[in-house]
């Protein structure tokens, strides 16, 4: 093969790749999949598929091993908590289940046998990116735009108000005024503004802490995670920031005093702005998850209740709280639940596995969360971001965050295949 056809072959490579990653990243949590969830899943699927067979080698027995009994292991749970679920329990959602654990164990197979853990992370990296400068252009131009938005329904009852669908808005809930100018939340191609933070997280720990610091990227990360006026995202910004510069910090300790005399007040004056309702419902929403998950998981410790969604969300509305465990929360973090009830999905990914599957299988699977291979650098730093994206956001059955479990549970069972 010549050297052309050779870097021609490279570039579609790389193209595939990308797209492939793109579609990864935005079935967890993106406006695209949530206008046209069932049509975009099966594009992934389909272009996992391709690109483990067409833009790849052939695959390694042991790899092939591997991915073949992660797989099955992986429905066989899937049917075994179809099987001791309660009521009944939609085949169509343990379907889609499957779909999209095919979809991660086909996109880690090809990324195993064909490329390396470098290359999955620069083409990750190239992706965050494009979602840094959209989600940077996204904020500003509501100020240009904001007179003509038009308004759109997904999931039936959210609404999301757009520009030619190109950018993005929520302002009847994250409208805030900021030194005379009215802006919204910035939510990116996302759902939510806490959704796009943890990309835009996720790409200063891959800028800051894996490869070569590219100080103009970190700053415009900076800049866009504050857009979300996300308190988590915030905060987990500050804890990457720390470690970046941490070596600086210990040369030079009044960097301490300047980086905190800078950041508190821009975000506190942000805060101030912002709706005192919705972040009053948003965290007695989040209370209220987690504490009624683990009610519900001490009367069903063993298989849960099962997978779906909505009859988890008809189920807890008549579930009452034990009155012990609501006692000894409020007692120990001296807040009270205020919120009583609720028929919608838990925002907490970690309590709400636990109520799906139980907790044998739930922990087994968090075990395999914590030894994901596909973030080899900084292991703890990644896993704090990922811990703490999926204790606030229902994400972790999504395939971005499902792929880290099914690397996890490959690690794992190459230890018995060869």
């Amino acid at each position: 093969m010549g050297k052309s056809q050779l870097m021609r072959l490279l570039s579609k490579h790389k193209l595939f790749d990308t797209i492939l990653l793109l579609l990864l990243v935005f079935s967890t949590g993106g406006l695209l999949f949530a206008f046209h969830r069932n049509l975009f899943s099966i594009i992934l699927f389909c272009t996992s598929l391709f690109s483990l067979f067409f833009m790849g080698k052939r695959i390694k027995k042991s790899v092939f091993n591997t991915s073949l009994f992660s797989l099955m292991f992986f429905c066989f749970i899937i049917c075994l908590n179809y099987i001791y679920s309660l009521g009944n329990q939609s085949y169509i959602k343990y379907g889609f289940h499957l779909l999209n654990i095919s979809s991660c164990v086909f996109i880690l197979t090809h990324f195993i046998n064909n490329r390396d853990t470098s290359y999955f992370l620069n083409r990750l990296r190239w992706v965050l990116r494009l979602i840094l400068y959209y989600s940077i252009c996204n904020f500003l131009f509501y100020l240009l735009v904001k007179n003509n938005l038009s308004q759109i329904t997904y999931n039936t009852d959210k609404i999301i108000h757009t520009f030619n669908h190109i950018f993005f808005y929520n302002p009847e809930r994250s409208a805030f005024n900021l030194l005379g100018l009215e802006f919204v939340r910035n939510q990116g191609w996302f759902w939510e503004p806490g959704i796009n933070q943890i990309y835009l997280n996720i790409l200063l720990y891959l800028e800051g802490l894996v490869f070569k610091r590219n100080k103009w990227i970190i700053l415009l990360t900076v800049f866009a995670i504050f857009t979300t006026y996300s308190t988590t995202g915030i905060i987990i910004m500050m804890i990457i920031l720390l470690y970046i510069f941490k070596s600086s910090i210990k040369q030079n300790p009044i960097l301490i005093f300047l980086a905190v005399s800078v950041a508190v007040p821009f975000y506190f004056i942000a805060k101030s702005n912002v709706e005192e309702k919705l972040e009053t419902s948003s965290f007695q929403k989040r209370y209220f998850d987690l504490i009624q998950t683990i009610s519900i998981t001490k009367d069903y410790p063993l298989t849960g209740i099962g997978l779906d969604d909505r009859f988890f969300s008809d189920f807890r509305s008549s579930h009452f709280i034990n009155n012990n465990l609501l006692n000894s929360f409020e007692e120990s973090t001296s807040l009270e639940l205020r919120a009583k009830s609720t028929d919608k999905g838990s925002s907490n990914s970690i309590t709400y596995l636990m109520v799906a599957m139980g907790i044998p299988i739930s922990s087994f699977l968090l075990y395999c969360l914590f030894r994901q291979t596909l973030f080899p650098n900084r292991k703890r730093i990644i896993m704090m971001i990922v811990f703490i994206s999926v204790f606030t956001e229902p994400l972790l059955l999504r395939p971005f965050f499902l792929i880290l479990i099914v690397s996890g549970m490959m690690s794992f069972f190459s230890r018995f295949t060869k």
